[in-house]
């Protein structure tokens, strides 16, 4: 099958794009022979977002999500790709559950890969993962605090030795940066917690400290690590001054971006996640360093959960929103208000996270490449209503925020998969 987009705008010139069955074809200003055609009237064609910070859940947690209703999400909010994070019931932590993982994935409707989880006690399963050279295996996983009920690891020698196997099989490990023990100490000076509290619980400096001590340890070993939902100033400066001296990627998340701890007095246990929204003055560093370079990508940290989860005590809430459907309208919004282009958002989005988890063919717009487009309408206006979520987390603490620059369509692998508020096979 051969479809002709007709008037695409890619990279500020109007031309044409055809697919032929999975990949791009041709890109110019030719009309070329095809099978069907469909008119993007001038709108931005952009490669596909890949997300490689999701937790799909499935398994003994459908009830918050699966992969048809992730899948859904995803395409919607233009995304293409997810990794899958291993925290679920059961963790990803051995052969036989990465393969129930596997089995509920066949019902994706979008690209995927997993993370494992790396902790002291499986460290020989990870290994008989790897040895299997797994296709679909884009990083280890490494939690330095708890999240939601994870296996975590504190000590620097075992830490030390998963970066050693991360660094035999050349995979890069994504790590949740925050000192458990820093947080016990934080936790015994309040005695009723409530929401308002989880900035300082969760305190920067168990970031701070955490992420010091892992890039010290990555200098030693030589391996790739790639820290998840960088949070705060600090952090940003000590990526910043350590990116020429080790293998080190830094990833924020949109809500720590764009929202900080003001939001909690109406969002509530809504606006709680792992590590907490900081402050305005770290939203704008933040922003700083993905302009400067040393943000290399934006992960959504989707992690659904259940309405009346969330409703509970702040104590019992878990943490984490869903963000799939909430990502891309965010970022263009963003590049509509001037806070950076395009193009950046691009490689944030898509290109950057091609090169670091070594995905060939993806995360641009190229003759040869795979066709996972992402058609977008910088014109078009947006209001966050969680209740019309395709997840099934139905709550964000973006609700009620509107903006420009929305998706209009989502192409998988050369099929439309997409198109305003529809779905196709």
């Amino acid at each position: 099958m051969k479809i002709l987009l007709k008037n695409c705008n890619i990279n500020n010139q109007i031309q044409n794009l055809l697919i032929d069955g999975e990949f791009i074809h041709y890109i110019g200003k030719n009309v070329p022979d095809s099978d069907n055609e469909i008119d993007i009237k001038k709108l931005h064609v952009i490669p596909g977002l890949i997300d490689p910070h999701v937790h799909v859940r499935d398994l003994r947690q459908s009830e918050k999500e699966d992969w048809i209703s992730a899948s859904k999400a995803a395409l919607r909010g233009g995304i293409t790709m997810v990794f899958d994070m291993p925290n679920t019931r059961p963790p990803t932590v051995n052969l036989e559950f990465l393969n129930l993982k596997r089995e509920k994935a066949k019902h994706s409707a979008i690209n995927y890969k997993f993370n494992v989880a790396a902790t002291s006690q499986n460290i020989d399963d990870v290994i008989r993962i790897l040895k299997t050279a797994p296709s679909d295996v884009a990083a280890l996983k490494l939690f330095i605090a708890g999240s939601n009920s994870n296996e975590y690891v504190e000590d620097r020698t075992t830490i030390e030795k998963i970066f050693e196997i991360s660094n035999v099989y050349n995979l890069p490990v994504i790590i949740h940066s925050e000192l458990q023990s820093c947080i016990k100490q934080y936790e015994g000076y309040i005695s009723n917690p409530k929401i308002s509290d989880h900035n300082f619980i969760r305190n920067r400096e168990c970031a701070i400290k955490s992420t010091e001590m892992l890039i010290e340890s990555a200098k030693k070993i030589g391996n790739k690590i790639y820290i998840a939902h960088t949070s705060t100033a600090e952090e940003i400066e000590i990526i910043k001054s350590n990116k020429n001296k080790c293998r080190l990627y830094c990833e924020t998340s949109p809500h720590h971006l764009l929202l900080n701890e003001d939001v909690l007095e109406t969002a509530g246990n809504f606006g709680k996640v792992n590590p907490p929204l900081r402050t305005e003055s770290d939203n704008k560093r933040i922003l700083e360093a993905i302009n400067e370079g040393t943000v290399d990508t934006i992960g959504t940290d989707h992690a659904p959960h259940l309405l009346t989860e969330k409703l509970k005590p702040y104590i019992e809430a878990p943490s984490g929103f869903p963000g799939l459907e909430t990502l891309l309208p965010l970022l263009l919004n963003q590049v509509n208000n001037g806070a950076f282009s395009l193009e950046k958002l691009v490689e944030l989005s898509s290109f950057n996270s091609s090169q670091i988890f070594n995905l060939p063919l993806r995360g641009k717009i190229k003759e040869g490449y795979y066709a996972d487009l992402t058609v977008v309408d910088m014109n078009k206006q947006w209001k966050i209503e969680a209740q019309k979520f395709y997840s099934k987390a139905k709550y964000s603490p973006y609700e009620n925020m509107t903006g420009f620059g929305d998706v209009e369509m989502t192409f998988v692998n050369g099929k439309l998969k997409y198109h305003n508020n529809n779905f196709f096979n």
